[in-house]
């Protein structure tokens, strides 16, 4: 259950943190793993996590010791409501979830390059159709888990590329599942998500940081003159 909240909880605190400095941090941090690692990769929130400022952190409120104990744990409110708007998106959607993870799954079978992809890129075609369908599974999974269309295009923003944010998303759908599965049995009750929009928060600056993509933009090749 910590582990659970702890790496979804790091996953999204960055999105909404109000600190500049520490936003920038995070968000350079989540830029650099999601565009390099793969859809595999497990305990990012936690080092994510590692990073929150002590005050901004999950604290224990209170612990009540009986044959049906509980705790109360307190952190930003922000990111409480989103990991529970997560959450919900699960308990109502359910298996309809899996119809987006297969086409998640098949949008990277087909594109293996990009699992763990290289620092450098040549702009081309291809890579110019696979961000724009990247960009529309970011859109189907975000609109799901209850952003709007702008906090989409914030969250592709923030993370650095479609192609980084549907890896971000998938991490943050299996992490959210299991927060599902604990809020049915009954071992967490997360606060009532609002109705109103969350607003997510992208860094500020535009100084190239290490970990971007690069770009290398080539001129067409041409066929010998006749």
């Amino acid at each position: 259950m910590s582990e659970s909240l702890a790496e979804t909880y790091g996953l999204l605190y960055p999105l909404v943190a109000q600190d500049e400095v520490v936003r920038e941090r995070l968000q350079d941090s989540i830029r650099q793993t999601f565009w390099a690692g793969d859809t595999d990769m497990r305990y990012v929130g936690e080092r994510l996590y590692r990073q929150i400022p002590k005050d901004e952190g999950l604290k224990l409120k209170s612990f009540h010791y009986s044959s049906l104990g509980h705790l109360e744990l307190l952190g930003s409110l922000a990111v409480l409501l989103l990991m529970a708007r997560v959450a919900l998106a699960w308990l109502k959607v359910g298996d309809g979830f899996l119809s987006l993870w297969r086409k998640v799954e098949k949008y990277f079978d087909a594109r293996k390059h990009l699992k763990k992809p290289k620092k450098n890129f040549e702009l081309d075609t291809n890579l110019s159709i696979d961000s724009d369908e990247a960009r529309s599974l970011v859109f189907d999974i975000g609109v799901t888990f209850g952003f709007t269309h702008a906090s989409c295009e914030t969250l592709i923003a923030a993370v650095g590329n479609p192609i980084a944010t549907l890896k971000f998303l998938v991490a943050l759908g299996k992490e959210g599942r299991k927060l599902s599965n604990l809020q049915s049995a009954g071992k967490i009750m997360l606060p009532a998500p609002p109705t109103e929009e969350i607003v997510l928060q992208a860094s500020a600056t535009t100084r190239k940081r290490k970990g971007d993509i690069e770009v290398v933009i080539k001129p067409p090749r041409r066929g010998p003159k006749r």
